[in-house]
């Protein structure tokens, strides 16, 4: 402890937290590496523990976003009253909060500037591009299986394939970001070739809500940079020429929207909403999976508009809340975006800095592609959450930047 404390002392630790986080961040998408995730990310909170203790580098809780955080706190503490499994309530407010926020928090602390914003988005790029190459390989030639079947279908545990398009479509994001800017040269044909690859990977997940979330997130972007139009021809010409393409077509995709499972799983949550309004059910993840409470409500939804099981999450990230938070939670997630788009309107209309701009406009394309996908999938827990949060401190980050900026012209921001 006195040789680490020592050394500390003498050196300054931030670059090595910084590589802990990058790490961690890299990591997120890839199954069956739980325990160098944990190892980086209590290895980056430990260094920071020290260096805060021997006062080598302080750590701000000041963001537009730390009040709500607070109160979701506090009120998924308070909910440990009423919950319906406490012990996993308490586990996963730890799990599924605590430990999210801290990534946010670590990522604003030391990502501060606009040149580590950068680092990181390629970091991120980076991470779903060899995540997209090892999936596709792994799923399509060491498995054998057809093309047909949806991208780790059944064999992908720790990121189902609802999930996969999450992530890839963030990196895709990230990525035209990058080629808006001044790359050139051979690394602007590297990154083509991931943009490629993290396309080709969403497309062979099916999944309709990654295809309109990605289609959407395009559409914001062409309102700026005219050249994404011809991204999307790109994507659609990809997609007529992929053997999964009946399923990804728009009367497909409404056909299935129509009469997707989805709409029983909502109205059997929907009936716990109605018997925990307010305080919810508790924010353990474990009381969906408890088939005795859930068959309860199971069984008050129509026969006819019943899902075939009962399924143990609602994949809608607004009953999700409800549920488990009841109203006073989903109002405080509400806000949570509220300011955070509010953060990205003021980096959109930033006329001094085109850089900004382009970021403001990406971080709203990229935000609202996510809340699309909640809309329709799992999104609190596991990769989804790490990139909600990572995106949360990346507006965050520029925003206070550009903040700070305006001060020193005497411009107020509030």
């Amino acid at each position: 402890m006195n040789r680490l404390s020592n050394l500390i002392t003498r050196h300054d630790p931030t670059s090595c937290i910084v590589i802990l986080i990058a790490g961690f961040i890299f990591l997120n998408p890839f199954p069956h590496v739980t325990a160098f995730k944990e190892i980086s990310f209590y290895s980056a909170m430990g260094l920071i523990g020290l260096a805060i203790l021997l006062k080598k580098r302080g750590f701000s809780f000041d963001t537009p976003l730390s009040t709500a955080f607070v109160c979701i706190l506090l009120w998924a503490c308070i909910g440990i009253l009423f919950a319906i499994n406490k012990p996993n309530t308490i586990q996963d407010i730890y799990a599924h909060l605590i430990k999210y926020l801290a990534v946010y928090f670590m990522i604003v602390n030391y990502f501060d500037s606009r040149e580590k914003v950068n680092a990181l988005s390629w970091v991120i790029i980076l991470s779903t591009s060899c995540f997209c190459l090892w999936s596709v390989s792994n799923y399509y030639f060491l498995l054998d299986r057809p093309f047909t079947d949806q991208l780790g279908i059944l064999v992908f545990k720790e990121i189902p394939t609802n999930i996969i398009g999450i992530v890839t479509v963030f990196g895709i994001l990230l990525s035209l970001q990058k080629l808006n800017g001044k790359t050139a040269g051979w690394l602007r044909n590297a990154l083509l070739a991931m943009v490629i690859v993290m396309t080709l990977t969403t497309l062979l997940t099916q999944t309709r809500g990654a295809m309109i979330a990605l289609f959407s997130a395009l559409i914001i972007l062409s309102f700026r940079n005219r050249k994404i139009l011809i991204f999307i021809i790109f994507v659609t010409i990809l997609l007529s020429l992929l053997p999964i393409k009946s399923r990804l077509t728009p009367s497909g995709i409404a056909d299935k929207l129509k009469q997707d499972e989805r709409i029983g799983i909502a109205l059997n949550y929907i009936e716990v909403i109605k018997d925990f309004p307010i305080q919810g059910i508790g924010f353990g993840l474990q009381s969906y999976a408890d088939e005795s409470f859930m068959r309860i409500y199971y069984n008050r939804v129509d026969p006819a508009l019943r899902p075939g099981i009962i399924y143990a999450a609602p994949h809608n990230f607004v009953i999700d809340i409800l549920v488990r938070l009841g109203i006073v939670g989903l109002a405080l997630y509400l806000y949570v975006l509220y300011r955070a788009f509010g953060m990205i309107l003021a980096l959109s209309k930033d006329d001094r800095d085109d850089e900004r701009r382009g970021w403001g406009l990406t971080f709203f394309a990229a935000l609202v592609a996510f809340l699309i996908q909640g809309m329709l999938e799992n999104v609190h827990s596991a990769p989804p959450a790490v990139v909600f949060y990572s995106l949360l401190a990346m507006i965050t980050i520029l925003w206070k930047r550009y903040r700070i900026e305006q001060m020193e012209r005497g411009i107020n921001t509030a």
